[in-house]
Parts: C-alpha cells; sequence; structure tokens
C-alpha cells in the first residue's frame, strides 16, 4: 500500500527557496549579504572595495542576488546603490521552522 502524505509547502515555492539557499552558498555573495546587512545602501563600488573584489566581480555577484530577490537596486545618476531586502531571506528561513 502507498501512502501520500499532504504538504502545505507548494513545489514553486520550495523552488524560489532553492534558488534563493543556491545564491547564498557562495561566499563572495554571503560576504555581500553580511556588509548590505551591517551598512544598508551602499554603492556598488563602495562595496566592491570593502569587500577588496573588482566592480565587475561585484556586479556579476549582485546580479545573482538581485534576480533571486534578496538584493534590490536603484540607479541615481551613474551611481548604482544596492540593498538587501532582509524580509526575503527572513521569510525563507522562517519556512522551514
Amino acid at each position: 500500500m502507498i501512502l501520500f502524505m499532504k504538504i502545505s509547502v507548494d513545489r514553486e515555492d520550495c523552488e524560489r527557496r532553492a534558488k534563493i539557499f543556491a545564491a547564498l552558498a557562495d561566499a563572495t555573495r554571503l560576504w555581500m549579504v553580511e556588509l548590505l546587512r551591517e551598512h544598508g545602501e551602499t554603492s556598488g563600488s563602495a562595496a566592491a572595495e570593502t569587500l577588496r573584489i573588482s566592480l565587475a566581480l561585484f556586479c556579476h555577484h549582485a546580479k545573482v542576488l538581485t534576480d533571486v530577490g534578496l538584493v534590490l537596486k536603484r540607479k541615481q545618476g551613474q551611481t548604482v546603490y544596492y540593498s538587501l531586502d532582509a524580509e526575503v531571506l527572513v521569510d525563507c528561513v522562517r519556512s522551514l521552522t
């Protein structure tokens, strides 16, 4: 006899959270999240300098974090500012408890 159990989380939500966890599995991206958590909105060039990585590498990783919704960006003139959407991370982890 096969038993089927009901699960309260849908597959789409699990896939979304898996993408978030995958994005955080990279040490540089996790470091970026920590920087934005501690310092709030930061320009890409200032963040890259603080993390001692190139601006190009920062932008690459920021795109990954932006694509999964963890990081928000806004442009002011030539400067792009990044901030952490901590609620996305909190919701992602909360669903596991």
